[in-house]
């Protein structure tokens, strides 16, 4: 019993260390921040340095309908689509890695992490830029429990997905400058 404690304690430092998510923004006087009312539309496209490498075994993995629908249902949930909106949302996939099924199970975090990085650009419906930020999501889990595929890439999705909404509602509900 006196082991349990130091070994639980320790798996939970590794878990909570092996996913990662973060947004950056260029610097405040580059981007206007004008409040979100709504999205008419969003469309996630990958660069072509991402395309590059698509031909990969192990990123053959990745599934942009998947990631596409993530997204549509957790901005849907956030209510952040509507047909009278006033915005645009493109979404770059600008890098995706993706670890072999191997070596995620048997190396874990020590064969690197997992990672689908991105640029969310919003516009005006006349295609006016409003502003951007970069998305980047990382899972280093491994193991039998945290390195299947299925596992490793839903995580990704969703997290991707709740970074990419949580910013969009924070511009939405962002109070007016004076």
């Amino acid at each position: 019993m006196r082991l349990f404690r130091p070994v639980a304690t320790a798996l939970l430092i590794v878990a909570l260390a092996g996913c990662a998510s973060q947004v950056t923004r260029p610097p405040e006087e580059a981007t206007s921040r004008e409040p979100v009312r709504a999205l008419t539309s969003f469309d996630i496209q990958i660069s072509p340095k991402c395309k590059a490498t698509m031909s990969e075994p192990e990123t053959q993995k990745f599934d942009l309908a998947a990631l596409k629908g993530v997204v549509q249902r957790t901005l849907d949930a956030a209510q952040l689509v509507a047909p009278d909106g006033d915005f645009k949302l493109t979404v770059t996939i600008d890098e995706l890695r993706v670890r072999g099924t191997f070596n995620a199970i048997f190396w874990g975090f020590m064969a690197g992490s997992d990672q689908l990085n991105g640029t969310a650009t919003l516009t005006r419906l006349d295609d006016r830029p409003v502003g951007n930020f970069k998305i980047e999501t990382s899972y280093g889990l491994g193991g039998f429990a945290g390195g299947q595929d299925s596992s490793r890439m839903a995580w990704l999705y969703e997290e991707f997905a709740k970074v990419l909404t949580k910013e969009l509602v924070a511009l939405r509900d962002q109070k007016p400058r004076p």
